[in-house]
């Protein structure tokens, strides 16, 4: 049986997501940070775990999604303008992973790098990190301007899913000779958003294209991360031919939890892991965490000598010491 899980999201705060999330809900969870406000899902195939509703079909059925095994989804706006190459999103672990990675890590990394040539990462340093720009590694963007209505679709009906519309929104608000051209014939919408997307994300590629793009704080962005990589019923990843790789994930878990965030781009030679949080410049605008919460599993880690790092314990023992701290300094006053 799988190991149960849990998934935490950023609902107040950017980082380090700390409030139970909903699986395969088609009711969204909502998100109010100091850089973002909108919806977000997750959807995880074969999920066992906390808060699961059951509607896996309201994401795993949609045209596209054949083959995934899970998807983050976000729809709304960021609450201040960015540029499309200082906004990034990936993995962060608060804890080196270095001892505890797997044979064929540089198989992966190279695996990692064919499908996301913009990727940049530090997976040996004492706080691990892999993050692209964000615009140019989804699997699914949206760019609309104005109000909007919010629901990716029809009024009134929050889609759980991205429909990939970036190229038009680009063509209009930049200024720019070379962005592609896709297909945009009703005979196969299915095709056209395919070659939107893949034109999207080889043109995304080019700093100096991210660069021309600004994303103003009136514009929705849907942004929808997905693959079929990582199988939740055993726990393990797969890399696909030529690599041809599975790593069986539990084996080598060391505690921490999976956690994505989408944040600004640190300056080069800063730690990107935490940023914001200690008050400096760069902000985690939104963030999503795996965690394994199996006893079983988390007994044999502990019998191996390892330790469970939960994002939700370690943001109520914060709670704990400032309302300590507070309830000090009122003894203090009265006194």
């Amino acid at each position: 049986m799988a190991p149960k899980l849990r998934v935490l999201v950023s609902t107040q705060q950017g980082y380090p997501p700390s409030t139970p999330c909903a699986v395969n809900s088609a009711e969204p969870t909502k998100i109010n940070t100091d850089g973002f406000e909108g919806d977000l899902w997750v959807f995880i195939e074969g999920y066992n775990g906390d808060l699961n509703k059951g509607q896996e079909d309201a994401y795993f059925k949609v045209k596209g999604r054949e083959g995934m095994s899970y998807g983050i989804v976000v729809r709304g706006k960021y609450k201040k303008p960015f540029n499309a190459d200082q906004l990034v999103f990936g993995n962060v672990f608060e804890k080196p992973i270095r001892d505890n990675l797997p044979w064929g890590t540089s198989i992966a990394t190279k695996f990692m790098y064919f499908v996301d040539p913009t990727v940049e990462a530090d997976i040996y340093a004492d706080k691990p990190w892999a993050l692209s720009p964000a615009l140019a590694t989804m699997a699914h963007l949206s760019l609309r301007d104005g109000d909007g209505d919010g629901d990716g679709g029809q009024k009134g009906e929050k889609k759980p899913y991205i429909e990939e519309d970036s190229l038009d929104w680009i063509e209009e608000a930049v200024e720019a000779m070379d962005i592609p051209s896709y297909s945009n014939s009703n005979s196969n919408s299915n095709e056209d958003e395919k070659a939107q997307i893949s034109a999207r994300r080889k043109w995304l590629t080019k700093s100096s294209n991210r660069q021309l793009i600004d994303v103003k704080e009136d514009t929705e962005v849907g942004m929808e991360f997905c693959n079929g990589l990582l199988d939740f019923n055993t726990l393990s990843a797969t890399l696909p031919s030529p690599f041809n790789l599975q790593i069986p994930l539990l084996k080598y878990w060391d505690g921490q939890p999976v956690t994505y965030v989408c944040q600004d781009k640190t300056p080069s030679g800063e730690c990107p892991v935490g940023a914001g949080s200690g008050g400096g410049g760069n902000k985690v605008h939104w963030s999503v965490a795996f965690e394994i919460v199996d006893e079983d599993a988390k007994a044999q880690l502990v019998k191996k000598g390892g330790e469970v790092l939960s994002h939700g314990e370690a943001d109520a023992h914060s709670d704990d010491k400032t309302k300590a701290s507070e309830d000090e300094s009122e003894r203090e006053a009265v006194g």
